[in-house]
């Protein structure tokens, strides 16, 4: 099983009797990146960690063999970590990875676009996204059920030019589709695999499929990807 583990993380904390502010998320990325590989065991394995844009948290993709392997993964390895406030578990479903073309843009940005639908539409809407091939402006690199609220059920993980790319495709060939309520698009401003190439297609391989025939339409917008990141 594949699950996106979100892990609450203040920006700062303050020392009550002090008084002083430190920074914390960079110090918990940074102990998950120089102990993870200690971590590694047969029932459980953090494959890629990634941080939302300005969201207090950073998120882990860990494979692991059942329910309780992952919930004694994270009781031994990430509730420990200090300044951890909370962890939140999405299960992945259904995960499919997107054979990416090799002449891809080496600067587009990743977003992840979290899609609220009416229950009787959700088989649709995952074809539907599933069936569009890389476009000029557009890559969808992963797409999961993840029934994470009573609405938001479906995850995409895309690349794109810019934030104006990526809000011109989720309004054209997203929020048109039917029986879809909603859409919350998330910058992801930093990511690092955390397996070596080879054991990442060990892993993933399995879930990776070619992607649909129907190509996205090149997008007329302006390049604002040097202040998405800021």
């Amino acid at each position: 099983m594949f699950a996106l583990v979100r892990i609450h993380v203040p920006s700062s904390v303050s020392d009550p009797r002090t008084g002083i502010t430190r920074q914390v998320t960079s110090r918990v990325w940074d102990h998950i990146i120089e102990n993870h590989k200690r971590w590694r065991t047969r029932e459980a394995r953090v494959l890629y960690m990634t941080h939302r844009h300005l969201q207090e948290d950073t998120s882990l993709i860990v494979e692991a063999k059942s329910p309780d392997a992952l919930t004694d993964f994270l009781l031994r390895h990430v509730a420990t970590i200090e300044n951890v406030r909370g962890i939140w578990v999405l299960n992945l479903a259904k995960m499919h990875f997107f054979r990416l073309p090799r002449d891809r843009p080496g600067d587009f940005r990743r977003f992840t676009v979290t899609i609220d639908a009416v229950p009787a539409h959700l088989d649709k809407i995952y074809e539907r996204i599933s069936s569009l091939k890389p476009g000029r402006d557009i890559i969808i690199t992963y797409i999961a059920y993840t029934f994470q609220s009573f609405d938001a059920s479906i995850m995409v993980s895309v690349l794109a030019r810019s934030r104006n790319h990526i809000e011109a495709f989720v309004k054209d060939y997203v929020l048109s589709l039917d029986g879809v309520s909603g859409a919350e698009t998330t910058l992801i401003s930093k990511t690092v695999r955390l397996v070596s190439a080879e054991e990442w297609e060990r892993h993933v391989g399995p879930y990776v499929v070619a992607p649909g025939r129907l190509r996205i339409r090149d997008i007329e917008a302006e390049d604002d990807s040097l202040i998405a990141g800021c």
